[in-house]
């Protein structure tokens, strides 16, 4: 039929659009999945016929930050069951300075439903139990108020930082952080058998089991490991405090596997950037793309990974 007016346009177009696909979007999801500036720019280019440069690439996918920005200052639930605390080391470039090595810091919370959430990151100069004290006075004030157990590796300083900010909160320090130090202080023909003993510790069916298991180690290796031994005893109820929760949950908070999992994928991000980025901003856009990827789809119509798979366990 003839339009006279100019009033018809095909319904998978809009009007004056030339493309079916949103460039920005595009980069986006290129970054978020950890393909570097330049190989994006290259994949466009290919995909679109048009050259882009990795400049473009740049100034397309720092859209985003507003939205980080938003993310990282948003409301926070009054209540998370458990709180996972970690960070990794990168490089950033420091206007006078050049490159400088700094911390990020990370928090993942799991609510009462067993859901997954980014609580917030931040990039400070150095990992420090100030800098955490710092971190968990600014989740105070974005609103989150109670918090039932705090799972960390043995931060010097960490457990008092939490205790100033959430008092009523318990501190579970990671058994597998503990396990790895343990080993690393020991004779190579001793790690097998420390290994199974200690194992024998946190795997045990209850807490006076686990007890039991702690006076064996103790026999057998406190003569030679004082140290190593001497953590475990003195540190028995941090490592040991999982066993005042359901059973089914055990697995979730006797280490920090879950927070480590997440930076895994962090990392992999910065692998191909060479583990530099040349602006604070920059990290701040992976560190809210990887997030997002984790608990919701860009597509409306798509749950994320943390949605569609909550914890086992938390309804019981």
């Amino acid at each position: 039929p003839r339009d006279r007016e100019s009033r018809y346009y095909p319904a998978f177009l809009k009007p004056y659009v030339r493309r079916l696909v949103d460039v920005g979007e595009v980069a986006v999801a290129l970054y978020a999945a950890g393909v570097s500036q330049r190989k994006a720019a290259e994949i466009l280019s290919l995909l679109l016929g048009h050259r882009y440069s990795h400049e473009t690439l740049s100034a397309l996918t720092d859209q985003v930050l507003e939205a980080a920005g938003a993310f990282r200052t948003r409301l926070l639930p009054e209540e998370m069951a458990f709180v996972y605390l970690d960070g990794l080391s990168l490089k950033v470039f420091r206007e006078g300075e050049g490159i400088v090595r700094e911390s990020v810091y990370v928090a993942l919370g799991i609510a009462p439903d067993g859901e997954r959430r980014v609580l917030g990151f931040w990039l400070l100069p150095t990992e420090s139990a100030l800098g955490w004290e710092g971190v968990l006075g600014e989740l105070w004030q974005r609103g989150l108020r109670r918090v039932l157990l705090f799972i960390t590796d043995g931060l010097p300083g960490l457990p008092e930082a939490i205790r100033k900010v959430y008092p009523q909160a318990e501190w579970q320090r990671c058994v597998v952080h503990g396990v790895r130090w343990s080993l690393s202080q020991v004779r190579a023909r001793d790690r097998g058998l420390l290994a199974e003993d200690l194992r024998r510790v946190y795997g045990a069916e209850s807490r006076e089991e686990a007890l039991g298991a702690l006076e064996e180690v103790k026999a057998a290796w406190g003569s030679r490991y004082p140290g190593v031994v001497g953590l475990w005893v003195e540190e028995s109820g941090a490592f040991l405090r999982f066993y005042g929760y359901p059973k089914v949950l055990w697995p979730y908070l006797r280490s920090t596997n879950l927070m480590e999992r997440f930076i895994r994928e962090l990392r992999r991000g910065t692998k191909v950037r060479d583990h530099k980025f040349p602006k604070e901003e920059a990290v701040y856009k992976l560190l809210y793309l990887e997030s997002e990827r984790q608990a919701a789809s860009r597509s409306e119509h798509l749950a994320g990974r943390w949605a569609e798979r909550k914890l086992k366990g938390f309804s019981e």
